[in-house]
């Protein structure tokens, strides 16, 4: 770990996007790399495409508006045509389109479409992007923790366009406040049985964390500090059974992080008053990366 340098991978995650119409800036939210097998994509929320809430299908600016293209600010090592000297590092804006003849080019989920708030874009990384930096979430590491209730969680984006040193994005912290294993249910309503009825029941768990515009689409990661088993994070440890000693698959006061999905934020006033975020689970991505649904137009009926 340098100490005049980045001091975390997760650090090196997520870029900030800014979508784009012909009249110019609309939004700014967060993204990241997922990568499976060979292939690389670019993972951030449904709404920040389409200009829409996930839900209502509500346009998001107050004039209507909607992007037909973004721009990632990637780090890169510039050349002449772009900006800076051969061998300088910082972070460039580079225009990525999100349409091919008038047809949307991303992925969304194959079961729940535009009612998941979380989409693919498949790319190749740009050639002066260089492999150390916007490591793909999925890959920083494969120690798995037990995430659940209570865990401390990390929204890492760029809060109101917040961002620091050359371009890199900020923590926010919080916890995770709901099962992670139990689907959320919007818009429910009390029953006399059981939980919530009604509403619509979403593959995500709910965050405590006091989020900001610009977080759209920021990987999520879970952190647990003590003594778990990395094999089976949810299965007991026994420190007086006779192998205990001798196995390898023991964390004893570490301290890890495990990817856990990707932040849409508060999607309704109900959830909203109660400072909730919503974190769609990591198999939410995996299930559309590996479906490769091409999306529906969100502004073609």
């Amino acid at each position: 770990m340098p100490e005049n340098g980045i001091r975390s991978t997760y650090s090196q995650c997520p870029f900030q996007i800014r979508m784009y119409d012909d009249a110019g800036l609309i939004s700014t939210g967060t993204a990241f790399f997922y990568k499976r097998s060979d292939s690389l994509f670019l993972i951030t929320n449904w709404h920040n495409f389409s200009g829409k809430h996930f839900l209502t299908k509500e346009p998001l600016s107050a004039s209507g508006r909607f992007p037909t293209y973004i721009e990632a600010n990637l780090s890169s090592y510039g050349d002449m045509s772009i900006v800076l000297p051969q061998g300088a590092f910082t972070t460039i804006s580079q225009r990525m389109d999100i349409y091919k003849d008038y047809e949307p080019i991303w992925y969304e989920h194959p079961d729940l479409g535009s009612s998941c708030d979380v989409i693919a874009l498949p790319l190749e990384r740009p050639a002066h992007c260089p492999e150390f930096m916007h490591n793909a979430a999925n890959l920083i590491s494969d120690t798995r923790i037990p995430v659940k209730p209570g865990c401390t969680s990390f929204v890492i984006g760029f809060p109101r366009s917040i961002s620091i040193g050359f371009g890199l994005p900020l923590w926010k912290s919080g916890y995770i406040a709901s099962e992670p294993f139990y689907d959320v249910s919007i818009g429910g309503e009390i029953s006399n049985v059981g939980g919530l009825i009604g509403g619509t029941k979403l593959p995500a768990f709910f965050l405590d964390t006091q989020t900001r515009e610009g977080m759209s689409g920021a990987p999520v990661f879970a952190a647990y500090s003590g003594t778990w088993d990395t094999s089976d994070p949810y299965t007991d440890i026994n420190p007086e059974s006779p192998d205990f000693w001798s196995r390898d698959d023991i964390a004893m006061g570490y301290v890890a992080m495990e990817f856990v999905g990707c932040y849409s934020g508060r999607i309704g006033k109900t959830e909203e008053g109660a400072a909730l975020g919503l974190c769609w689970r990591a198999n939410v991505i995996e299930k559309i990366c590996s479906s490769l649904v091409r999306a529906k137009h969100p502004h073609v009926s």
